[in-house]
């Protein structure tokens, strides 16, 4: 559950990286393989955790031809186990709740708790022409009679341009019980900024305090690439979408990953309008960066993507910040609650350095023997099991928690 309270807490940014699942007939073995090659990619980025998505056909909701056919892929809760033993990290898991009634729901949520899933992402039908299915109110309520379990919702800003409702959406679902949302792919800031500060004019005239909202990113760098992202409801400005264009239709034999480029260069800037214009709104943001194609170019440019991204959200803070590997006890955080104890770990270590700067209750200063009991129970959870990978965090005074700091260092 360390994750979920992760995106919970509005006082700290979250960081993912999006996958898909392998194709359909993808063996065990390979899907292993697929998900160790994404894993060894993305460990030397920060990153809090992973998103494995519910790839969908969708077509019902776009009468236009898919640009890329659909291809089922193997179940992503399946998919989504391979993570935390591969990386020492959790997954939010996406649901497409297509079920017909709730014993078939029930079903599936036994199904992903059995492969030790806790956060998931609920994900409603693309389509009111689709055919009877569970309510995402009624999902949402089997998800929280469970315990251990914690879920999020899917915000779309285009359709807050167009409807001027999104806002009120977000709050539907918060009654629901999702504590937070992840965007659709950002490449209009506009709609963004608007979306942000409409919902958090609401949260004020209600009293609530708003949920932290994910914004995602994705590379682009071919024509088809930005076709499918139109299908897919993703607004691009016209002359965002021709300063792609013209780096992916230059004569340069390099011209796909200048676009991929360039794309960046867009979403940084996207990043940057709003923070700037919405950053101080009051709704608390993470980064979610994904692949919207199988192009070996744009998965490529995710990694650097994600690394500028982070560092301009960081900047944003106004505090200093840093990034340091640590080793990841692959085992116990598989298996056990090593990352519920880092996470006490890293309250105990802030508690503890805050005192420093003034006194305890009762005039109490923390011993030296407090403190080396805190390290020392930080070494014996971070060295106890076979070392089996590393991992990159934001460090936080004397511990890097399970992927991103929660407090930046002063």
């Amino acid at each position: 559950m360390w994750l979920a309270r992760a995106l919970s807490d509005p006082s700290r940014p979250t960081f993912l990286f999006g996958s898909t699942p392998p194709r359909e007939g993808t063996t065990p073995v390979e899907a292993e393989k697929i998900c160790s090659k994404f894993v060894a990619r993305s460990r030397a980025h920060a990153s809090d955790g992973f998103i494995v998505y519910d790839i969908q056909d969708e077509s019902a909701r776009n009468a236009a031809s898919r640009p890329f056919p659909f291809q089922r892929t193997i179940e992503p809760s399946e998919y989504a186990a391979l993570f935390p033993p591969e990386s020492g990290k959790s997954t939010v898991l996406y649901h497409a709740c297509s079920e017909p009634d709730e014993a078939a729901f029930n079903k599936w949520l036994d199904d992903a708790t059995m492969r030790n899933h806790h956060t998931l992402n609920l994900v409603g039908p693309s389509s009111s022409r689709e055919g009877p299915r569970l309510s995402m109110e009624r999902a949402a309520a089997l998800v929280k009679a469970r315990k251990n379990l914690a879920f999020g919702c899917v915000t779309i800003a285009e359709r807050h341009l167009t409807k001027g409702t999104e806002h009120l959406n977000i709050l539907r679902k918060v009654d629901f019980g999702a504590q937070w949302f992840i965007s659709q792919a950002v490449y209009d800031a506009e709609a963004t900024i608007k979306l942000l500060h409409d919902y958090a004019d609401e949260c004020r005239r209600r009293g609530q305090k708003p949920v932290k909202i994910l914004l995602t990113f994705a590379p682009v760098g071919r024509p088809k690439t930005l076709e499918f992202a139109r299908w897919l409801g993703i607004h691009m400005p016209e002359a965002v979408e021709q300063r792609i264009l013209a780096k992916a239709n230059a004569s340069e034999s390099k011209s796909k990953e200048a676009a991929v480029l360039e794309s960046i260069d867009v979403c940084c800037e996207a990043l940057e309008r709003i923070l700037g214009a919405a950053g101080q709104c009051g709704v608390p943001l993470g980064l979610s960066v994904e692949s919207i194609s199988g192009f070996r170019e744009e998965i490529d440019g995710c990694f650097e993507m994600f690394r500028r991204l982070q560092a301009i959200m960081l900047d944003s803070k106004g505090s200093p910040w840093a990034v340091r590997w640590y080793r990841v006890p692959v085992q116990s955080m598989a298996r056990s609650n090593s990352g519920e104890q880092l996470a006490a770990l890293e309250a105990k270590l802030e508690a503890l350095e805050e005192a420093k700067g003034g006194q305890l209750a009762g005039g109490q200063q923390p011993t030296a023997k407090e403190e080396l009991a805190v390290k020392t129970k930080e070494a014996q959870i971070a060295m106890r099991d076979s070392l089996l990978g590393f991992a990159a965090g934001i460090a936080v005074g004397a511990v890097a928690a399970v992927a991103i700091s929660r407090k930046l260092v002063r």
